[in-house]
C-alpha cells in the first residue's frame, strides 16, 4: 500500500511540482495551500506524513501543527524560508519530526520523507503472506530481531555481534525493499539530524558490517554499492510475525 504525503504551502507551483515528484518515488501525494485546507484534507482522508510550510495565508504553520497534534500523531515534517533556530526548537517542541530550510533539493525532502516514515513504522516491509505486525525480517541466512535489535545467522541463531550503528543501518537497507539507500538517507535514518557525519564514516561502518555478513557465511554481494548513489540490499526480504516465530520453536 502506498504511503499517503499531505504537502501544505501556498505555492501551487510547488506543490504541483512535489505532488509529482513524490508520485514518481511511489508515493500517494495531495496537496493544500492552507490550514483551512489541510484541515479539511484531514478530516476528509488518513495521511502518512504532513509536509507542513511555517507561513501560510490564513494561519501560522506553527498553530497549526500544534491543533494537529492536539488529535492527530501524525508525523509532520516544517517547511519553510526561516532559519532561525528559535523557529526550529519551537517547531520541534510542538510535536514536528524534522524540519527542511527552502531552498532545498527535492531529494532532500524525500530523504528526510522515507526517514521519518521509518522511524514511526510507517515504512514497512510489505509482506501479503504475513498477518500482523512483523518482528522480524528474514534474508539471506540473515535474521533481525526488531524487538531486541540484534541479528543473527538464520537458521542456528548465532548472534553476529552487530554494534547498534551497524544493526540501523542493515535494518534500514532491509526496509527499503530492494531500492537503494542514498547516502543523505542513511545519514537521516540511521545517525539522525543531530550528528555530522562524514561519508568517510558511513564506509567504515559499511565495511565492518560486510565482515561480520561474511563471518556469517552471507554471499559477498549481498550488500551492493551503487557508486556516487549509496548502497542497497541485494536479496528478498521476508517480515516475520510473533507466530510465525512460535512455529519457528514448537515445543
Amino acid at each position: 500500500m502506498q504511503q499517503h504525503v499531505l504537502i501544505v504551502d501556498d505555492d501551487r507551483q510547488l506543490t504541483s511540482f512535489l505532488e509529482r515528484f513524490f508520485k514518481k518515488h511511489g508515493y500517494r501525494a495531495t496537496s493544500a495551500a492552507s490550514c483551512a485546507e489541510l484541515f479539511a484534507a484531514v478530516e476528509k482522508d488518513r495521511f502518512d506524513l504532513i509536509v507542513l510550510d511555517l507561513i501560510l495565508p490564513d494561519e501560522d504553520g506553527m498553530e497549526a501543527a500544534r491543533q494537529l497534534r492536539r488529535s492527530n500523531d501524525v508525523p509532520i515534517i516544517m517547511l519553510t524560508a526561516r532559519d532561525e533556530l528559535f523557529d526550529r526548537v519551537v517547531g520541534l517542541e510542538l510535536g514536528a519530526d524534522d524540519y527542511v530550510t527552502k531552498p532545498y533539493e527535492p531529494r532532500e525532502l524525500l530523504a528526510r520523507v522515507r526517514s521519518v516514515l521509518r522511524r514511526h513504522g510507517r515504512h514497512p516491509v510489505p509482506d501479503p503472506e504475513v498477518g500482523g505486525s512483523p518482528t522480524n525480517l528474514r534474508f539471506a541466512n540473515i535474521e533481525l530481531d526488531l524487538v531486541k535489535s540484534t541479528a543473527r545467522r538464520w537458521p542456528d541463531r548465532l548472534d553476529l555481534g552487530l554494534t547498534s550503528t551497524e544493526f540501523a543501518l542493515l535494518k534500514a537497507l532491509a526496509g527499503a525493499q530492494g531500492n537503494v539507500l542514498t547516502r543523505e538517507e542513511i545519514l537521516h535514518t540511521v545517525y539522525g539530524n543531530s550528528i555530522q557525519v562524514t561519508d568517510r564514516a558511513i564506509d567504515t561502518h559499511m565495511v565492518r558490517l560486510r565482515r561480520k555478513l561474511a563471518d556469517a557465511g552471507a554471499d559477498a554481494d549481498l550488500l551492493l554499492t551503487v557508486h556516487g548513489v549509496g548502497y542497497k540490499l541485494a536479496a528478498m526480504v521476508q517480515a516475520v510475525t510473533g507466530e510465525q516465530l512460535q512455529g519457528d520453536n514448537p515445543h
